[in-house]
């Protein structure tokens, strides 16, 4: 009778911690073991789910211009119809078509919100939480409960407006501002690639197309969302990087409702961005995400 006893307490007791691990599990504490599942929002905007963890990285709705004379108004049907919920946002840089809409999802859902002091001091003059926000300025390794980040000093890409090219001008918000956010207020403010680590895996985003070649020596990743680079810079990337997939992101004509979907010349350029990739590697699965379609990367 009493080895029975023992037998059933011994029995309870493995199916308790069974449960228990499975619960720790489900909430992101072993995220070695869980999915990550990716969904692109358009331009750079991305949203990843780990668990019951949910992350966005410059989500960017409202696909209109910063009028720099006028107040900035989110497009607040648009953000909602796309997002949710969110644990955490990061910036990659604080251009109006990275953080425009972090302020409003901020105060709706409540993230931890990582970025610069520019990207801070807008957020504050948003009337974003104090406590929901964390400055960051390049080199910090940043541990959370499901997931760490690495984040690496970078440089704005060059753009090619009218035949020219130049690198947008490095400004920087020191304080929060005085009246509402207007459109002049979203200037560069510092950029920044992010790498991220969940259990096994490891991804980066570049939220622009530059990249500073000794802050990523050494970096090696399984998945990299990247901006449509030369193909120069792009082979330098990759050959640092050695990623098994890469996602082309911020290709798409960001200005245009999501309802006239990706015109041919962008789709032109996803097919160009797919020949350098392979011409350079040709083992790199290039992936030209569509808005909002899921993809599950293999954790392991």
């Amino acid at each position: 009778m009493k080895k029975i006893s023992t037998f059933i307490f011994l029995f309870c007791l493995c199916a308790a911690l069974s449960s228990a691990i499975e619960s720790g599990a489900q909430e992101g504490g072993d995220s070695a073991a869980q999915p990550i599942l990716l969904k692109w929002l358009g331009n750079a905007g991305w949203e990843i789910q780990i668990g019951r963890t949910l992350i966005l990285i410059d989500p960017f709705l409202t696909r209109k211009e910063a009028d720099r004379g006028n107040e900035w108004k989110t497009d607040e049907a648009a953000v909602l119809s796309a997002i949710k919920r969110a644990d955490y946002i990061f910036a990659g840089h604080s251009h109006a078509d990275h953080i425009a809409d972090i302020p409003y999802i901020a105060k709706k859902f409540g993230p931890k919100v990582v970025g610069s002091r520019t990207t801070v001091n807008i957020a504050l003059t948003a009337g974003v939480d104090k406590a929901q926000l964390m400055t960051i300025g390049g080199g910090e390794n940043l541990k959370f409960k499901e997931f760490s980040v690495q984040v690496i000093g970078s440089e704005h890409g060059i753009l090619r407006r009218g035949g020219q090219t130049r690198r947008p001008k490095s400004e920087e918000i020191t304080k929060p501002l005085a009246g509402p956010v207007m459109g002049n207020a979203f200037v560069e403010g510092g950029s920044y690639l992010y790498c991220f680590t969940f259990g096994n895996h490891r991804l980066l985003h570049q939220s622009t197309g530059g990249f500073i070649a000794e802050k990523i020596a050494g970096l090696k990743v399984d998945t990299a969302l990247l901006y449509p680079m030369e193909r120069s810079d792009l082979a330098e990337m990759l050959k640092v990087l050695r990623p098994k997939t890469v996602f082309l992101h911020h290709f798409d004509r960001w200005r245009l409702p999501f309802a006239d979907g990706l015109p041919e010349p962008t789709l032109g350029r996803g097919r160009r961005f797919t020949r350098d990739v392979n011409s350079i590697d040709g083992n790199i699965k290039v992936i030209v995400p569509k808005f909002f379609e899921s993809h599950e990367l293999k954790n392991g």
